[in-house]
């Protein structure tokens, strides 16, 4: 039995929609942002980074962490997610690669980290 177009293309439309209200709006950002974006304009965006560095080449890094807190019920366990984002910015000050990386501490609403084996800058 096969299933009239116009019902397929309505169901892969409902499904990308679908993960786009799932993706956070840092997510959504930094996707449009990238190769275009300036410091700046981040920083209007998403606020202040977490901490920043910079590296050898003089590469700017500032990283994001975005933690929520999960009240447990009878389906799922207390905790908090916690979203690390790792933007690189050129020496020009311009957005051009970023990482994204989640994590949920179940029981844990105060870890001491967001993701394991997260960002750690050079020493």
């Amino acid at each position: 039995m096969r299933l009239p177009q116009p019902l397929v293309w309505a169901g892969l439309v409902l499904t990308v929609s679908g993960c786009t209200l799932l993706e956070g709006k840092e997510t959504t950002f930094l996707r449009s942002a990238q190769d275009r974006a300036t410091q700046e304009e981040v920083r209007q965006r998403l606020g202040p980074p977490q901490f920043t560095t910079s590296t050898q080449s003089s590469e700017s890094v500032w990283v994001y962490q975005v933690r929520e807190q999960q009240p447990g019920s009878r389906v799922n366990a207390p905790g908090l997610w916690c979203d690390e984002y790792v933007l690189t910015f050129d020496s020009q000050g311009v957005l051009r690669r970023w990482t994204h990386r989640f994590y949920f501490h179940g029981g844990e609403v105060m870890p001491t980290y967001c993701v394991p084996d997260g960002y750690k800058p050079p020493s």
